[in-house]
């Protein structure tokens, strides 16, 4: 029989396994030089990666400051002193004041808006019939691991990164979760200035990538606690980063209204931290693909040809043995192939490496999901590239406008020195001039000469109108326009014209908002299979309260086992007030045709008060079955509940609920207070009735 290798069990059981001493895989790196240049060549290739990815790094924390409202912050060369400095400094310098109108926010925060006005949730559809009952059960799976990681923090992060450089990038893993004092599914944004990838990538859905990784600054008990097993580990992970250990935290500190910033890529910023590089790179080897025609497994094994020849020539003898012909004998079918697989490597940074092993994750990938804006040629360019010159030029006729305003002639007086009346100084005169209700007494000259005051319109030269035509350019090439923002529409414009207009205006956002939803998507598969993989107990997963089975309500790895991978798919599904609405709207009217019954229209509808009268009406059929109510009537009871709607007026002018004959509710009262002792039925039945 045919030695069977399960490689994805091995996987998933190698992270809980018991870790290699740390002492032991140091030693051995160091008597062998090989391993060690290895690992020092793959390090010195994720500098080369970082280092190329700094003209990508600079122009997103350009992009930032313009965001965050330093738009002054370029560096310029002084024309007197021939020294570079500040833009800011420079104006102020020459007399003039930086001012800004920060346009890019106001972009960046309608972007936001709009994906937050209309959100969407992640739900698991089986392609296959047999598997729908369960898509519910993984649904909900999914969106308890968004809630326990509150996604949509996440989710704005990610967007603001695709409007700043075209790139963002999300780390999906399995860990241990202190606040809840439990193991489950983690996200975590990886900033840009921490990733690195090889750059020579062309593949806009990065099929090319071989090689990508982050760097991480722990503080020494962190670095114990994620790479020490033992206290021999932490005595050899003291000995490798043995300055870090020497100083302490509180000489680290910054500014949080500026961006953070790492370091070069081998020291931190912080020198009490450690820096571990996670390196994973996709490597390949010769593996042997079987077809056991036996059991009609297919899998991958560490056996030689050689020795699957072995078994076929004893399946051969045995079968002989048996009487059976040589071409009824199931045999066993072997290739050699090169396969491709992705490993981990955390190294420090004089080349030691403190961990190593193959990716443990069924989905056999690295576990980061890349956001990625269409790029042509492997150029990485966010969308607020396109706004920072006009922003500039904005800027410049706002500052060149105040500059104007200021120097120009605004009321001065001109007075000939002889018209100045005896007896009166110039200062006194100039004090009776600008003085409310003052009185100046002279007089007059023969050539009727008088005081004059100018006052020169000098802004008046084309500024206002540039400024004017900038800002709409602004607005038509970011797509901000009244109608996107809520503004209120002009006068006799018709509802469908300005809906028209609100639609259109997000045109310029569906690369951006497609590019998140494939993020979303890729996230969420690698996201469920890792749940699938290490969810081994059942757990209750129904947050929401809205499961349509006792299946949904919990997970449980015996069911997810029967399903396959391609049978899933995930997508996202509109989740907005006025899809609830329509939907709600939409089940009210089937409803009230009756086409569904009450509890289906209770387990479906969206309303608040859904999930209490299913409970109240659990009550009382309880309550009927128990002899303590007539079952016919309260069958009757439904029938007009459902036949009603939101109330129909009763007699004397009170209103019954659900529009139950006023005489039909006296009765089943009167009933149930007369014929059952129970005051808890009566005064469920007085509730439900009104």
């Amino acid at each position: 029989m045919l030695l069977k290798t399960d490689k994805k069990t091995l996987r998933a059981q190698a992270r809980f396994a018991p870790k290699r001493p740390l002492r032991a895989a140091i030693d051995e790196q160091n008597r062998s030089f090989d391993r060690a240049a290895e690992n020092f060549d793959l390090l010195m290739k994720c500098r080369n990666d970082w280092n190329r990815l700094d003209g990508f790094r600079r122009e997103r924390a350009r992009n930032l400051r313009y965001k965050n409202g330093d738009q002054w912050g370029d560096p310029t060369i002084d024309p007197d002193t021939g020294r570079s400095l500040r833009e800011d400094e420079l104006l102020s310098s020459k007399g003039r004041v930086p001012l800004k109108h920060n346009f890019i926010q106001q972009f960046v925060r309608s972007i936001e808006g709009q994906m937050l006005s209309n959100p969407s949730t992640s739900i698991v559809y089986a392609r296959a019939k047999d598997d729908a009952a369960l898509s519910d059960m993984l649904t909900n799976t999914l969106q308890a691991c968004h809630h326990l990681n509150r996604t949509t923090r996440l989710d704005t992060t990610v967007l603001e990164e695709l409007l700043l450089a075209g790139l963002a990038c999300v780390k999906t893993r399995y860990t241990f979760w202190s606040t809840q004092n439990r193991a489950d599914g983690r996200l975590d944004v990886v900033g840009a200035n921490r990733l690195f990838f090889n750059t020579d990538i062309e593949d806009p859905r990065l099929f090319d990538l071989r090689r990508i990784g982050e760097i991480h600054d722990y503080t020494p008990e962190e670095l114990v606690g994620q790479f020490a097993a033992s206290p021999q580990d932490a005595q050899a992970l003291q000995e490798i980063y043995a300055g870090c250990y020497d100083r302490a935290e509180a000489y680290a500190g910054r500014d949080v209204t500026r961006e953070k910033q790492i370091g070069t890529f081998l020291r931190p910023d912080d020198p009490s931290k450690c820096r571990v590089f996670e390196v994973w790179q996709r490597r390949g080897r010769w593996v042997t693909y079987v077809h056991d025609y036996a059991d009609g497994t297919e899998q991958i094994t560490e056996l030689s040809l050689r020795q699957v020849e072995a078994i076929n020539a004893e399946r051969l003898s045995q079968g002989e043995a048996l009487g059976m012909p040589p071409e009824s004998i199931a045999l066993i079918y072997a290739e050699r192939k090169y396969e491709y697989y992705w490993e981990v490597r955390f190294l420090t940074p004089n080349g030691v490496c403190i961990r190593s092993m193959e990716t443990p994750y069924t989905h056999e990938e690295h576990p980061y999901s890349l956001a990625l804006l269409p790029a042509t040629d492997g150029a990485i360019r966010g969308v607020m590239n396109d706004l920072i010159d006009i922003q500039r030029y904005i800027n410049r006729l706002i500052v060149m406008i105040d500059f104007i305003m200021n120097t120009s002639a605004k009321g001065v007086l001109l007075v000939p020195e002889d018209c100045v009346p005896e007896g009166m100084s110039e200062e006194e005169f100039a004090a009776q001039w600008v003085k409310a209700n003052g009185v100046v007494f002279f007089t007059p000259r023969p050539d009727g000469r008088m005081p004059t005051q100018v006052s020169a319109n000098s802004t008046n030269i084309g500024a206002w109108d540039m400024l004017q035509l900038e800002m709409n350019l602004l607005q038509q090439i970011a797509g901000i326009s009244g109608a996107m923002q809520g503004h209120a529409p002009r006068p006799n414009t018709p509802s469908s014209l300005y809906a028209q207009e609100a639609q259109n205006s997000t045109l310029n956002y569906l690369v951006v908002f497609d590019a998140f939803k494939a993020f979303k998507q890729e996230r969420d598969e690698k996201l469920l299979k890792v749940l699938m993989q290490y969810y081994t107990d059942r757990r209750h997963v129904d947050i929401s309260g809205r499961a349509y089975s006792e299946t949904a309500r919990f997970y449980d790895p015996r069911m997810a086992e029967k399903i396959v991978d391609f049978n899933l798919v995930v997508t996202q599904s509109t989740d907005t007030p006025v899809f609830r609405a329509a939907m709600d709207d939409m089940l009210l009217q089937l409803f009230q045709t009756g086409a569904i019954p009450l509890e289906m229209f209770l387990d479906n509808t969206s309303m608040p008060f859904a999930e209490k009268l299913k409970s109240d009406l659990k009550q009382l059929r309880e309550q009927a079955q128990q002899g303590q109510m007539d079952p016919s009537l309260a069958a009757q009871v439904a029938e007009q509940a459902a036949a009603g709607g939101d109330g129909v007026p009763g007699m004397e002018g009170s209103p019954v609920p659900g529009g139950i004959d006023p005489a039909l509710a006296a009765q089943m009262t009167g009933q149930v207070s007369s014929g059952a002792p129970n005051p808890q039925a009566q005064a469920l039945a007085q509730q439900f009735l009104g």
